[in-house]
């Protein structure tokens, strides 16, 4: 269960007041965090170099096989995720499928020696399907597309200000808000567990927000339908274990928002 940060600004899920880095990373970060999933060295290093000579700003990670890779994946943790095809054991294309249960989201770009899987790679909403020996001129494309991408969903931003300091916050970051005392916190999805408490009220930080993707469906919440988990009945379980509740006198009409907004993201991916 979270606590409640009802007299601190900026806090992460333990409790403590974060280092400047938190702060950091809610504003506008373009590094591109990104998961290469490669059996074989050579091949890691050349992608790595290739990434690194791109001149686009990046993180990378790198995965020996696709159950190594899964055993640290979370959903949000990278936004681009190179997969070899040809891994053993468990291949790109499983690994992708292991993928999609839990992220519709992260952009995946599959390595290989062959164009034999490239039908099933759109499966998978791939970026790209990229044949060996990675060239700099792929690599440069698919990096720029993926931040291109990333920056035409991400544009839109909550600018808000917390003692003295303005933050500006991506709407994708935003999981839920409620109002905990006088204050309304910011869950935010960041690997520290970051939430920023508000001066806003509800009703002004409802407004702030585009429709129908932040829903109110309580008095005191706000939810990111693109954060909703499942609904256990009652109320929404949110992607990062929070729950966020229902009025239960609007359940049925807040259900069919939601049912629409499923709909909708369904009708566009297929576009």
């Amino acid at each position: 269960m979270r606590k409640k940060y009802a007299k601190m600004v900026l806090t992460n899920h333990d409790g403590y007041a974060p280092c400047p880095s938190f702060e950091r990373r809610i504003s506008m970060d373009h590094t591109l965090r990104i998961a290469i999933c490669e059996d074989l060295p050579a091949d890691r290093e050349l992608l790595l170099r290739r990434i690194r000579e791109s001149g686009v700003p990046a993180k990378c990670e790198t995965h020996e096989s696709g159950e190594a890779f899964l055993k640290t994946f979370k959903p949000g943790l990278y936004h681009l995720v190179y997969l070899d095809v040809y891994m053993d054991k468990l291949t790109g294309m499983q690994t992708a499928a292991a993928i999609r249960e839990q992220d519709e989201a992260v952009l995946l770009a599959f390595t290989t020696t062959s164009r034999d899987h490239a039908f099933e790679a759109n499966k998978y909403r791939s970026l790209l399907y990229i044949e060996k020996p990675v060239t700099q001129e792929m690599v440069s494309h698919t990096l720029t597309l993926a931040a291109s991408l990333r920056e035409t969903k991400r544009s839109q931003v909550l600018t808000i200000s917390a003692e003295k300091k303005r933050l500006d916050i991506w709407h994708d970051d935003i999981i839920y808000a409620e109002v905990l005392g006088q204050r309304c916190i910011l869950h935010l999805w960041d690997r520290g567990g970051l939430d920023v408490s508000t001066n806003f009220n509800i009703d002004d930080l409802e407004a702030m927000l585009p429709t129908p993707r932040f829903l109110r469906t309580h008095r005191s919440y706000i939810v990111n339908l693109d954060m909703v988990k499942r609904s256990n009945g009652t109320d929404f379980i949110m992607k990062d274990g929070g729950i966020a509740y229902i009025t239960q006198r609007d359940y049925r009409r807040i259900m069919r928002l939601y049912d629409e907004w499923l709909f909708r993201q369904a009708r566009e991916e297929r576009l």
